[in-house]
């Protein structure tokens, strides 16, 4: 549920005169009432009475939303709800954290906002969460709520994605697959993404998100962390537009995506031996040098190029029953959950993840946010931290959601090469291993699989292929 501004009612900001009497309210309902200074602060008045205050509290990197406080004859009136919507729509970044009190039921309160508890939180906020359990014997909890997902693909941008790809990308085909729709007991379809330039789908992204860049932007580069397709996105959609691409990579990279990446004229760094330790020194580069950094989840145009996938999909099988996806962060998910199901309201959405890379299934089953270990050969999958914007979306909107082993995406990428003669990457196999797995919910359906990425080295086909003999 989008967090909306409140406009019934009138916020003013509180005066040095009224912190005394907000500090006496907070302290008697054991809010948080350390540093306060007035300009955090924002109330609802009747008359010169104030009814209602919440503030923005600053910490040396971050910002908290909280001590949201409502009168006791003036509850039940949705005033605390309308200063959270204002308080988030004031906030200074794009995620908005709350930490709160487990013991009465608040967290479900914020989840009717929007919010999702969160595992994942700053470090001075993970700092006060313990000294607040540890001196008011209380059971806190983070949450979180990312003001992006207002800024979610519409199907007008998605279509407005499309007649921009169309001058630089083919679109690719929804094959019929006779041998698969035997084995599976279905009209099985493959949408073929491994075809793109860089042999992968996220190329949607980069290429749009490039392409709405301003000359500023464009002025200072962008940066960004993969494991390997999302920076061949960003260093191909670079390349069009004579834009400055930095991306930092694990220090175990696929040769392959790496080569392709300076072929483009990137300039790659490796930075740690995941992709997390990557995306930390990206995001703080970026910060530092003011280059765009591109979230590989986050960034709504790279959500509005790959969702046009979905919209390929619709067109070319407007009855489609069912699409399967792999998920590793998400996006080409999200495109699926917004445009598939706006234009055709009863198709099923059903994502997979790498059992070694759980993030986003352990986040969307307990709808909290999580990170998880990475152990997957599939660098595609090997994300080891769930973000709210798909998280919720998926919550809202995805049909079902399963795991699929390494030794299950490589017995997938054999059956692709048998059945469809298609060269696929163990993570643009995925799809296909989650529909093996799920054949009993498959007969009498139309069923797209989407392969998302053939990116595989001749070392590994060799292994898959030797595994399999």
């Amino acid at each position: 549920m989008s967090i909306e501004a409140a406009s019934e009612v009138e916020f003013a900001p509180a005066s040095v005169e009224d912190l005394r009497f907000i500090r006496g309210q907070l302290e008697r309902e054991r809010l948080d009432a350390e540093r306060l200074e007035p300009e955090q602060f924002i109330t609802i008045r009747e008359g010169a009475r104030i009814i209602a205050c919440g503030r923005i509290k600053p910490y040396e990197q971050t910002y908290e939303l909280g001590s949201v406080w409502v009168a006791e004859d003036r509850r039940g009136h949705a005033l605390g709800a309308k200063i959270t919507r204002e308080l988030v729509r004031r906030f200074p970044q794009d995620e908005v954290y709350i930490t709160t009190d487990a013991a009465v039921g608040l967290p479900a309160y914020y989840e009717r906002l929007g919010f999702l508890r969160t595992q994942i939180l700053p470090d001075e906020l993970v700092a006060k969460i313990k000294r607040v359990c540890e001196t008011l014997n209380r059971d806190a909890v983070g949450m979180v709520y990312d003001r992006r997902i207002e800024r979610l693909p519409t199907i007008a941008e998605t279509y407005r994605a499309k007649h921009v790809l169309e001058n630089y990308l083919p679109r690719t085909p929804l094959q019929h697959n006779l041998t698969l729709s035997r084995t599976l007991g279905c009209e099985a379809y493959l949408k073929l993404e491994n075809l793109q330039p860089i042999g992968a789908f996220k190329v949607r992204g980069g290429v749009y998100l490039a392409s709405t860049l301003s000359e500023e932007e464009r002025a200072r580069g962008i940066i960004g962390a993969s494991t390997g397709n999302h920076g061949q996105s960003l260093a191909y959609g670079a390349n069009l537009f004579g834009i400055r691409c930095v991306i930092a990579m694990p220090e175990e990279a696929n040769p392959m995506k790496l080569e392709s990446m300076r072929a483009l004229g990137a300039e790659v760094e490796f930075q740690g031996e995941n992709f997390e330790e990557a995306r930390l020194w990206a995001e703080e580069t970026a910060r530092r040098e003011g280059m765009r950094y591109v979230h590989h989840i986050n960034a709504p145009e790279l959500l509005a190029g790959v969702s046009t996938i979905s919209l390929e999909i619709v067109e070319d099988l407007p009855d489609v029953d069912l699409i399967i996806t792999p998920i590793g962060g998400g996006s080409a998910a999200v495109g699926h959950c917004l445009v598939a199901k706006a234009l055709r309201p009863n198709v099923q959405v059903i994502g997979v993840q790498a059992e070694g890379a759980p993030a986003v299934y352990h986040s969307w089953r307990e709808r909290e946010l999580q990170m998880s270990e990475i152990e997957t050969t599939a660098e595609g999958l090997a994300t080891g931290r769930a973000y709210y914007t798909a998280v919720k979306t998926f919550i809202d909107r995805m049909d079902d959601m399963l795991l699929v082993s390494d030794e299950e995406m490589r017995r997938a990428v054999v059956l692709l090469l048998r059945a469809a003669h298609v060269v696929s990457e163990e993570s643009g196999a995925a799809a296909t291993a989650a529909a093996v797995k799920l054949r009993e919910r498959l007969p009498g359906k139309k069923v797209a699989i989407v392969v998302s990425g053939g990116n595989m080295t001749m070392d590994s086909l060799r292994r898959v292929l030797l595994e399999a003999s």
